[in-house]
């Protein structure tokens, strides 16, 4: 299996808390890193799976380069996993809506529907200035009290966690490679 993990990370030094411990649980899987900049719609077909990283929470850089992503990631029709900037990514990118909504710290957060990232209850760290609102184009696997927390879209194997799976919930992004 051969996955891509993007950085969205305007400041080399962000991946290290971003992208490096992403990069750690993938683990044994032939991966590669590249800066969304670095993206083609050509370059990524090679992938099977692509994880879009966070950033830090005053960098919003990428959203500049919207379109870019538009091009790149609309055609592929592989699993993709989009974390925290990165699920703002994959809805905007699909027309549906982002809010303002500063969240940051562990949070409650409850499944409400079967998926195969998370099940129950749990408690994930949070890190984001916004959060996506009204939902036209994905279902909500789970929510915590002030937000979205996971995105599942209605036709395509494209995910989105709000949260840092990274910090202390390993188990979303091993369930994202199963997929």
């Amino acid at each position: 299996m051969t996955i891509l993990i993007i950085s969205t990370c305007s400041v080399k030094l962000s991946e290290r808390e971003f992208v490096t411990p992403i990069s750690k649980i993938v683990g044994a899987a032939n991966q590669k890193i590249l800066h969304y900049t670095e993206c083609t719609e050509q370059n990524i077909s090679e992938f099977e799976k692509i994880l879009i990283c966070g950033t830090s929470l005053q960098d919003n850089s990428y959203q500049k380069d919207i379109d870019k992503f538009k091009i790149i990631l609309t055609n592929f029709e592989k699993p993709i996993l989009g974390i925290c900037s990165g699920m703002q990514i994959v809805c905007t990118i699909f027309g549906d809506q982002i809010i303002k909504n500063l969240e940051i710290g562990m949070v409650d957060i409850e499944t409400l529907e079967k998926n195969s990232l998370c099940k129950g209850k749990f408690q994930a760290y949070s890190i984001h200035n916004n959060s996506v609102g009204n939902l036209v184009y994905f279902t909500i696997l789970a929510q915590s009290e002030t937000s979205i927390q996971v995105i599942k879209h209605k036709t395509k194997d494209i995910f989105g966690a709000s949260f840092h799976p990274e910090v202390r919930n390993e188990s979303i992004i091993e369930n994202f490679l199963s997929i």
